[in-house]
């Protein structure tokens, strides 16, 4: 049993000490209820909670929190949690963890007097006139899981980061991008003349390096982004693949293979499942188009590899698909009740410090390190390809290729 979160806040924390922070997050002013309150019906668009003492996530009670906040939050609703004096970020992410995974925390809020700090995933930014008595201490923002993972957030995510997933020819990042992509998208076997989908399209490349390897007498491709699409079109056209069409759609319903069509013989999706909230209806969706015999390929990031468990030990702030994503094995799992047997295994893309160095080197070092950090690499890539991949936890990305046996 969850030990009931605190019905009542600190004496100098009301909502008029923190007025900039609520319209900073954009609620009204008469928004914000605060926890345990005559108040707090349902559908509010904010809920105001604090909680005290030196680990504030060791007790339990955030579970109840968030439970309470099920009850009275508004679909988009915010949570916003207050920690009164300097909580350490490991500490933060421990609330995090505690709050995941009804809620996520998506803006980090450093308060003292006069002046307050904002932290999201996007950088940082000081805000003006927070306050001459504004508290001291640490306010969490939080929005529902679902409503982060929502179609339209989604959307809307996808179209503004578009172009930069595309990948820049000649940057020092490039070779690296293009690696990853070939990896992944040559990692499938099929007949030549395949029909191919790439589930989740992105900018299409992973789907244009299987037609190419193939010579795929048709490639389709999908994504909830409509600027992504456009994209992906346009790559395969530049890239002479004679017989390739887009739309738009999510994995739980995919708009391929249309009336009529067959299922395909060669599916890849390459990082998508991370961003489903639920994996079931979307693994459901994607062996659907897997025509019996054919090949699907499926990747994505390995979240317990030793950088990832790093990170989530030690930042707050995370993109949801680092807490969301599944494990190369629950995903074998949940596919072989689905119908495919697995055939080969691959870990890429080695963890902490290679991020890290991939980053100064793209941002400081002018791609100094590019080909020497590229091979180091594809050669952990291939010996642990060769032996089984038993090193996964040394990688930050996985892939398997499985077939349809039904």
């Amino acid at each position: 049993m969850h030990a009931p979160p605190p019905s009542t806040l600190p004496a100098d924390l009301d909502r008029t000490r923190i007025a900039r922070i609520v319209a900073d997050l954009g609620l009204p002013a008469d928004g914000l209820a605060e926890l345990a309150s005559s108040e707090t019906a349902a559908n509010r668009p904010g809920l105001l909670a604090a909680l005290e003492g030196p680990d504030p996530a060791a007790d339990g009670s955030l579970a109840a929190l968030a439970a309470r906040g099920d009850e009275v939050l508004a679909p988009d609703g915010l949570l916003l949690l207050f920690l009164p004096g300097r909580p350490t970020d490991p500490q933060l992410a421990r609330v995090r963890d505690g709050l995941w995974p009804r809620f996520h925390v998506v803006a980090v809020y450093t308060l003292a007097p006069g002046r307050a700090l904002r932290r999201t995933l996007q950088g940082e930014r000081s805000l003006e006139q927070a306050g001459a008595d504004a508290p001291t201490g640490v306010l969490l923002a939080a929005h529902r899981r679902e409503h982060v993972q929502s179609p339209a957030f989604t959307v809307e995510k996808f179209d503004q980061a578009a172009a930069g997933w595309n990948g820049t020819p000649g940057s020092p990042g490039y070779p690296h991008f293009r690696w990853m992509r070939r990896l992944v998208g040559r990692f499938g076997r099929a007949p030549a003349g395949a029909r191919i989908l790439d589930f989740g399209c992105g900018a299409g490349w992973v789907g244009i390096e299987a037609a190419q390897k193939h010579s795929a007498s048709e490639l389709r491709f999908f994504d909830p982004s409509g600027e992504m699409v456009a994209i992906a079109a346009a790559n395969a056209e530049a890239s002479g693949i004679a017989d390739a069409r887009g739309a738009t759609g999510f994995g739980e319903r995919p708009p391929f293979p249309t009336g009529g069509e067959a299922p395909f013989d060669l599916v890849l999706s390459s990082g998508v499942i991370s961003f489903a909230p639920d994996p079931t209806p979307w693994l459901d969706g994607v062996a659907a188009t897997v025509a019996p015999g054919g090949v699907l390929v499926i990747g994505d990031l390995h979240r317990d590899s030793r950088g990832f468990r790093r990170r989530r030990a030690r930042r707050p702030l995370l993109p949801v698909r680092e807490l969301n994503a599944l494990t190369r094995e629950e995903v074998c799992t949940a596919l072989a009740q689905r119908g495919f047997s697995h055939e080969a295994s691959a870990a890429y893309q080695l963890t902490r410090p290679f991020p890290e160095a991939l980053h100064v080197n793209e941002e400081r070092l002018g791609g100094l390190l590019t080909w020497p950090l590229l091979w180091a690499n594809r050669l952990a890539t291939a010996v642990d390809r060769g032996l089984g991949s038993p090193a996964q936890d040394q990688f930050d990305s996985w892939v398997m290729r499985l077939r349809r046996t039904d």
